[in-house]
């Protein structure tokens, strides 16, 4: 039976054993970039909503939304 010369079936240098050594460096990049494109995401929608943001917050001093009890007038 002939066997395949693909990735799998390659050779390893002596002393080196499981996966091929690149896989955590490529893994961690994959893992940062992921990171990076949802960071950009959520300032992304962060920027979009900001206008909506001051608004409520103005509406919110206008009616002075305070916990306890209401000053005396």
């Amino acid at each position: 039976m002939r066997q395949h010369k693909g990735f799998a079936m390659r050779m390893r240098p002596a002393g080196r054993a499981g996966a091929p050594a690149r896989t955590g460096t490529t893994a961690q990049r994959v893992l940062i970039a992921q990171g990076v494109a949802l960071g950009a995401l959520a300032l992304g929608l962060l920027v979009l909503e900001l206008p909506g943001i001051v608004r409520e917050v103005r509406i919110w001093r206008m009616i002075d939304l305070r916990s306890g009890a209401k000053r005396p007038r």
